[in-house]
């Protein structure tokens, strides 16, 4: 397909990208089993950057934008994608086909106004999953509106939406749209799933509103977001979150590590920069520093019960 003559021809002539892909075959992996899941852990050094990434308002000012086009390494190259977005080869990759989706434009990292984007472009390219890290929850570029692709299934959440227990919240009759969650995941999680992209946008929408009145939402509520399209209708994961990094992030010694999740974390392949950090991650590790940073219980049982009582129910009946 066209995605992997891009990713061929930028990698013969992009010395950078091509090295980082080539090192991106020799990471290492770990395996953590769970109560009907798992947890995989990535050792690769290259995300160190993005790991350690300061995105405080002075950090920003003092760097050139590198989503910027007009600051792309000379070697990068990119397509249109519709009139406000373009695609690229990430350069420092996750998975072996990793793809950014900027702005072309130097517009915040908000998702108001661009779900539609990601609906349309997990449509356009069903073979990805497209994911989207808030500007305090993840996203190396706060300043900067983008998304990324990678290939589906690479992640293990999209294989524990299908098979691991889960709680409906909302149902249309004709299951024409479903709102539920995963339970006893660790990671707290609202799944939204419909082959009616105007009803899904007013769902999410609607949900995001909700959310907002249950964690920081300043300038939107913290989250991470994913979708995907099969069989018809698309698939939204939702992660609200209410905190960006855990205490062990700014810990001194033996106490430190390099957890600064995002996206890809919070969806089951934790990257881990530094070989310490991989090797010593294990179950009850993992559920403390989730912990941190993902809803509460009564936050979350707050957040399911404002959902099951909302308007959405207005919006299912007049679909």
């Amino acid at each position: 397909m066209f995605f992997d003559h891009f990713l061929e021809n930028q990698l013969a002539t992009w010395q950078t990208a091509k090295n980082n892909y080539d090192r991106l075959k020799y990471v290492l992996y770990r395996t953590i089993n769970f109560d009907g899941f798992q947890i995989r852990i990535q050792h690769n050094p290259d995300r160190i950057l993005s790991a350690v990434a300061k995105i405080d308002e002075a950090s920003l000012k003092a760097r050139a934008c590198f989503l910027c086009k007009k600051n792309m390494p000379s070697e990068q190259q990119s397509f249109d994608y519709n009139p406000t977005l373009d695609i690229r080869v990430n350069p420092y990759p996750i998975f072996s086909r990793h793809y950014t989706v900027p702005a072309k434009q130097h517009i915040p990292q908000l998702i108001s106004g661009h779900l539609g984007d990601m609906l349309d472009i997990a449509r356009t390219y069903p073979e990805y999953t497209i994911f989207y890290n808030g500007p305090r929850s993840g996203a190396s570029a706060p300043d900067h509106f983008h998304l990324q692709l990678a290939p589906r299934h690479e992640m293990p959440l999209e294989t524990d939406v299908i098979h691991c227990h889960k709680e409906t919240l909302l149902s249309a009759p004709d299951k024409t749209l479903v709102v539920e969650c995963i339970e006893n995941y660790i990671r707290k999680n609202i799944l939204i799933r419909s082959g009616n992209k105007e009803l899904l946008e007013q769902t999410f929408a609607s949900i995001l509103d909700i959310i907002g009145k249950v964690t920081p939402n300043d300038p939107e509520p913290m989250m991470n977001l994913f979708a995907w399209y099969e069989g018809e209708e698309w698939q939204i994961v939702l992660f609200p979150r209410r905190q960006h990094r855990p205490w062990q992030f700014f810990a001194e010694g033996d106490d430190n590590i390099l957890f600064s999740p995002g996206c890809v974390d919070f969806a089951g392949l934790i990257i881990s920069p530094r070989k310490a950090d991989f090797n010593r991650l294990d179950a009850p590790l993992l559920q403390d520093l989730f912990g941190q940073l993902t809803l509460t219980n009564e936050e979350f049982n707050h957040l399911r019960s404002m959902i099951s009582n909302s308007e959405i129910n207005h919006l299912i009946a007049k679909s």
